[in-house]
């Protein structure tokens, strides 16, 4: 366990999968990271795919590979790179069990740096390989709602920036796949989303956004905010589990997306939401989340 420290935050990040466990507010001891039972994750890193393949694969250059929900990222442990009282950077490498999955030589690290009352989180995709490499990279971190036990889940809302007269969303049928589909959202009313439970019933809530820059989740109960900035992420979406009420939403940028449902496994060089890093090429995503 890598434990990061300031005079406002301690932060806790696990090896294995290099997610982070654990943002707790110096002052008061409170842990803005869901740490419960129902859901046994905290903030997974979701690479090289997003969400499930169909039938549980994908196509590359004619041959099929086996590919789990989510990737495998999340699954291995990750080595220490480098560490200081507030920074701290890990890394995977490709091994013989993730050439299995995904027949590229690649190096994924993560940088964490808190920052007074934010934690900057960068990831870098490096392709050593000969090929260009198709992939996806997500982030799915879950907050404690309510924040610091202020009113209850259905006082809190999304307030996006900038202000956008109409958000897109993304059609999911049948959960968890896409169904190719996209409309405006009709419950986000002036950029502003007001939480309740059954909204998520029918699984995740994928929206386009690439003209969002930030979300703030935040309640008139509370003083308490917290605010991701994602403009490297040009999708976001929101989760809790379905047909329950348990205390989190997981908020996630995403730059990737799950598998329109078809089927037959999905070519990864022709996926919609797809990065293609060039051989040799590294590319960068950086967010930030700030807690007050």
């Amino acid at each position: 366990m890598i434990k990061l420290k300031n005079c406002y935050l301690t932060v806790e990040i696990d090896n294995m999968g290099a997610q982070l466990t654990h943002v707790i507010d110096q002052p008061s001891g409170y842990d803005y990271i869901w740490n419960g039972q129902a859901w046994q994750r905290h903030a997974p890193i979701l690479f090289p795919a997003i969400g499930k393949s169909n039938q549980d694969s994908y196509v590359l250059e004619g041959q099929i590979y086996s590919m789990p929900q989510h990737g495998f990222a999340r699954d291995f442990d990750w080595q220490k790179v480098s560490q200081s009282e507030t920074t701290a950077k890990l890394e995977l490498k490709a091994n013989e069990q993730t050439k299995r999955m995904f027949p590229f030589d690649f190096t994924l690290q993560v940088e964490y740096e808190l920052k007074d009352h934010q934690l900057l989180t960068t990831y870098y995709v490096i392709n050593h390989d000969e090929r260009r490499m198709p992939y996806a990279l997500g982030s799915h971190p879950a907050f404690n709602v309510p924040i610091d036990n202020d009113g209850i889940f259905e006082n809190y809302h999304l307030t996006f920036s900038p202000h956008q007269k109409r958000i897109q969303r993304l059609g999911v049928n049948p959960v968890p796949f896409r169904d190719g589909k996209k409309a405006p959202w009709e419950a986000i009313k002036n950029s502003k989303l007001a939480l309740n439970h059954e909204m998520f019933n029918d699984g995740l809530i994928i929206l386009d956004a690439k003209k969002i820059d930030s979300v703030v989740l935040g309640s008139t109960q509370t003083a308490h905010e917290v605010k991701l900035n994602f403009k490297d992420f040009p999708y976001l979406t929101l989760w809790t589990m379905e047909n329950r009420a348990e205390p989190f939403l997981c908020i996630e940028p995403f730059a990737g997306l799950p598998d329109q449902a078809a089927e037959e496994p999905t070519d990864w060089k022709n996926k919609k939401g797809n990065n293609l890093l060039e051989p040799q090429e590294t590319q960068t995503f950086t967010y930030s989340i700030e807690f007050k």
